[in-house]
């Protein structure tokens, strides 16, 4: 096999890869809320679980990067994951008691939430020095999420959401088979060192990016966490549900496809400002809706805020930190992104919908995306290009 066409077979298996492995999101991310209510739980217990995630992140995260970057690996950290994934998975998702649930969920979030930032990793490194851009491998992940959303949402109506950790578990190991025909990333130069990784939290351009995609992403992450119940409040069943997070996921296929078209024509902070101001118009409007039909169209902003975001995010990133830390940079944008919002949006998220409604939640998240709009529009006036190199470790 030439060089070429085994470079085109590696795409195609990571493509692959990245398709499956968003489509147990597709069924995670929408279900999961229906599924614990299904057993019993409150919306306050359910935040609560949706918050060990990000606190995992935001512990664990940042040490699976390093030992990626430190062992030079990451398609067999991923192997391991998905293997423990798979195996917590069928445990888990049976429990009903909310106090068996927290620890349980929590360890499997350990090995579960590390496997994207890791792809991203992956998906950057199978790109360096080649006219790929990030974006026409990610858009694989939302046809992937799309496709499963709405197929679970059609197939729990029809049947049952207690047949949840089955169809995890299957999609779970087909995701491993494809693992093993991975290439791994490929490292130049010394291992990465805990010194390399102290300078880089020290880094001020480096922390306030961070902050920033923390506090933006924490309206977002709250969406995430109650839109099923939302939906279902106000008329909708599973399918409806399945619908909302399709029309999402699909959505942001075009702007990830013209990733590459619009990082080489606008600075990824101005791309950010870009997409807070459509995420404030999304919640502003989610907070007047009253019908699951108008929620499944809005849907489609999705693309220009959560999408371009998203994109931003991963590019940005990875041009402020060394090649050598690639997976630490992913790491840590996931332990903020993922996690420290996680935390804020699933938690609060769940005290403000039960102490005061869906409508003061989404107004709320819409202010929120307002002050990140100016924040990053103001450093995109401050950032120049000397400014915008790596840290320099």
């Amino acid at each position: 096999m030439s060089g070429v066409s085994s470079a085109q077979a590696g795409s195609l298996v990571l493509k692959l890869f990245i398709f499956f492995y968003f489509s147990t999101i597709g069924l995670f991310l929408p279900f999961l809320p229906l599924l614990f209510h299904h057993k019993g739980l409150t919306n306050w217990q359910i935040g609560v679980l949706f918050s060990l995630g990000p606190l995992v992140i935001i512990t664990m995260q940042p040490v699976w990067g390093f030992i990626s970057d430190r062992l030079k690996t990451v398609k067999k950290l991923i192997i391991l994951q998905l293997v423990v994934t798979a195996l917590l998975s069928m445990l888990v998702f049976r429990l009903k008691s909310f106090e068996l649930l927290l620890p349980a969920l929590f360890l499997f979030n350990v090995f579960s939430f590390p496997v994207i930032p890791l792809t991203d990793s992956l998906t950057l490194s199978s790109i360096k020095n080649t006219d790929g851009h990030y974006g026409s491998f990610r858009l694989w992940g939302s046809l992937g999420f799309g496709f499963s959303a709405v197929f679970f949402g059609i197939f729990f109506r029809l049947y049952s959401l207690d047949l949840f950790p089955v169809c995890y578990f299957v999609l779970l190991l087909v995701c491993i088979v494809i693992s093993f025909f991975l290439a791994d990333a490929v490292y130049l130069g010394r291992k990465a060192e805990l010194g390399d990784v102290k300078i880089l939290l020290s880094d001020r351009r480096v922390m306030t990016f961070l902050l920033l995609t923390a506090l933006l992403n924490s309206a977002n992450r709250a969406n995430d966490a109650f839109l099923g119940i939302f939906i279902k409040q106000m008329g909708g069943n599973t399918e409806t549900v399945g619908y909302a997070w399709t029309v999402a996921a699909l959505s942001e296929v075009p702007v990830l496809a013209a990733g590459g078209f619009l990082l080489a024509r606008f600075s990824e902070l101005k791309l950010l400002a870009a997409a807070a101001a459509v995420f404030s118009v999304r919640w502003a409007l989610f907070s007047v809706v009253t019908t699951p039909s108008v929620i499944v169209l809005l849907q489609l902003t999705h693309s220009l805020s959560f999408g371009l975001f998203f994109l931003c995010s991963v590019y940005h990133m990875s041009k402020l930190v060394p090649d050598r830390l690639r997976s630490s940079g992913q790491g840590l944008l996931a332990a903020f992104l993922g996690g420290l919002a996680g935390i804020a949006g699933s938690a609060l998220g769940g005290l403000l919908i039960t102490g005061l409604g869906v409508g003061p939640l989404y107004v709320t998240c819409s202010l929120v995306a307002l002050a990140s709009f100016m924040f990053y529009l103001a450093r995109s006036r401050q950032d120049s290009p000397v400014e915008g190199g790596k840290a320099q470790i």
